[in-house]
């Protein structure tokens, strides 16, 4: 008992007494941290950006028939069934007097039957005056877009609806009446969805060593410039 006392008197030593309750206050201090969080965890991923509805819908952009039809009024026609009683000018560049909601901007493309087959009116027209099927109009805007149409066909223009894998199941490829209007065909500008970012990517930042000043996180060598030669390949050049 004596080697425990302190030098002050009879007390007992502090760590004497507190000796049996150091591990459960030990366990109780983490346990307040635990609770309090003093530190939060602060994630290297930052919040994922909003995605408009738009972005990711997979409807056609637009509601096009790819059947040769006409709704008038509430009835829906074929268009040989009006205009095969109708018969039609040999230009089409006098005012319209049906079908008054086409506004036709394409360009230098003003005539119905640089497109509309003349006397097969559920077809359009190909190059050598032969009938094009109503369901297949890429093959007639290949007549005049054809870098355009390559690109459809490979799948980089355009939309593919499904799946990459045709293992997994069928790819639909949506037609370009599909997306654009074919009298109007232009598109209006639209805003850009938010670009990806993953943590492998890492995120871009201002440095000085890196072309601008920015460290592009897709850029592989950390300089972005072409390793230098070795010394010995530049002393045989001299050579």
């Amino acid at each position: 008992m004596d080697q425990v006392r302190s030098s002050a008197g009879d007390r007992p030593a502090l760590g004497y007494i507190l000796g049996p309750y150091l591990v459960p206050l030990t366990f109780l201090g983490i346990a307040g941290l635990m609770v309090l969080d003093p530190w939060p965890y602060a994630s290297p991923i930052r919040p994922s950006d909003p995605v408009h509805a738009w972005a990711v819908d997979t409807a056609p952009v637009r509601k096009a028939a790819l059947r040769p039809e006409a709704v008038i009024g509430a009835y829906r026609y074929r268009c040989s069934e009006c205009h095969s009683l109708i018969p039609s000018p040999v230009e089409t560049d006098r005012p319209l007097t049906q079908h008054l909601q086409i506004r036709l901007e394409h360009g230098i493309n003003r005539r119905c039957f640089n497109c509309h087959h003349r006397t097969q009116r559920d077809a359009f027209v190909d190059d050598r005056g032969e009938p094009i099927p109503y369901d297949q109009p890429q093959i007639l805007c290949s007549r005049c877009h054809g870098p355009v149409y390559r690109d459809w066909t490979h799948g980089v223009h355009g939309r593919t609806n499904g799946t990459w894998d045709a293992a997994a199941g069928p790819a639909q490829r949506l037609r370009c009446i599909e997306c654009h209007d074919p009298h109007s065909p232009a598109f209006q500008p639209l805003p850009p969805a938010p670009p990806p970012h993953t943590l492998r990517m890492g995120e871009p930042r201002s440095t000085g060593g890196h072309p601008g000043g920015v460290r592009n996180p897709l850029v592989i060598y950390g300089s972005g410039r072409p390793p230098e030669p070795a010394a010995g390949a530049k002393e045989s050049k001299a050579k």
